[in-house]
């Protein structure tokens, strides 16, 4: 009992939303979630690059990064045709934070 209680208290910390984000729901909520998405996987993939190039980082965690910056590339590409068809509802507000944040990304 009380290792689930532990387990349930650390997962229930890890998924919550920011109380900015409580809003959001249907398709604009796909949309945020989405673009937040992608903007971390493309800094995140930036980030991976510059450390394959730098030369003070480990041979290990090279091999690493090699493993895994193709896969970044295939979320990436997955999440923006995800947003790209999201952007083509004439539901959302063209004018939104998220809406902006995404047009920027998929382009």
């Amino acid at each position: 009992l009380d290792v689930y209680y532990t387990y349930s208290t650390r997962n229930k910390s890890n998924n919550t939303m920011d109380h900015l984000d409580a809003g959001y729901v249907g398709l604009e909520r796909a949309l945020m979630v989405n673009a937040k998405t992608l903007d971390r996987l493309t800094k995140e993939h930036l980030e991976a690059k510059k450390k394959m190039d730098d030369k003070s980082v480990e041979a290990d965690k090279k091999t690493f990064l090699k493993a895994q910056i193709p896969k970044m590339e295939a979320e990436i590409k997955e999440v923006k045709e995800k947003l790209a068809s999201i952007l083509e509802s004439e539901e959302l507000d063209p004018r939104g934070e998220y809406y902006l944040l995404a047009e920027k990304l998929v382009k």
